[in-house]
């Protein structure tokens, strides 16, 4: 097996920033393993490929000018890996759309629940205040009862009036 460096080692090689070894590698499409942690892996065609793309920058071009000489290392990520069959994107397709339904039968059945629980409330609520309201009805009947007889406390049952400290020593 070929000697593998990763991205920072690579880097130190050239010169360049591990940014920008990444960068190339994305821009120019060139092939290279992934370690189980998604990092780049390099070998030794791809490193001569990234000195050469380097050489090219460094003599003035720009990055879509330059041409590598190693197309075997490029990957031609306009084509799919594989070509999945209509129908079982119609199968993938008919299994979402049931379990939209099923979902929006369960929303729609939680939304009643939530509606039959916040009206038995209100009507809690209500009950309440329609008893709150008949008892102020009957102490108010009770009142106008009282105000109708005209009914006045007699001045003997007045308790006397008491001269406070003060009063006794005014003028």
């Amino acid at each position: 097996m070929e000697n593998v460096l990763k991205t920072k080692e690579v880097s130190d090689l050239l010169g360049v920033n591990p940014t920008t070894v990444q960068r190339w590698v994305k821009y120019f499409n060139i092939h290279c393993q992934l370690n189980e942690h998604g990092h780049y892996l390099f070998q030794t065609p791809q490193v001569e490929t990234l000195r050469e793309i380097q050489g090219q920058l460094s003599e003035g071009k720009k990055m879509k000018d330059v041409t590598v000489s190693n197309p075997s290392i490029i990957s031609d990520s306009q084509q799919p890996e594989e070509v999945m069959p209509t129908f079982k994107y119609e199968q993938k397709l008919e299994q979402m759309m049931q379990r939209i339904e099923d979902l929006e039968q369960r929303l729609a059945a939680k939304a009643d629940d939530v509606v039959t629980y916040q009206l038995l409330n209100h009507r809690k609520e209500i009950e309440a205040m329609s008893k709150s309201l008949l008892s102020i009805e009957q102490r108010l009947d009770e009142m106008d009862v009282v105000i109708k007889q005209n009914v006045t406390v007699p001045l003997e049952e007045m308790p006397p009036k008491r001269r406070s400290l003060m009063q006794l020593f005014s003028f």
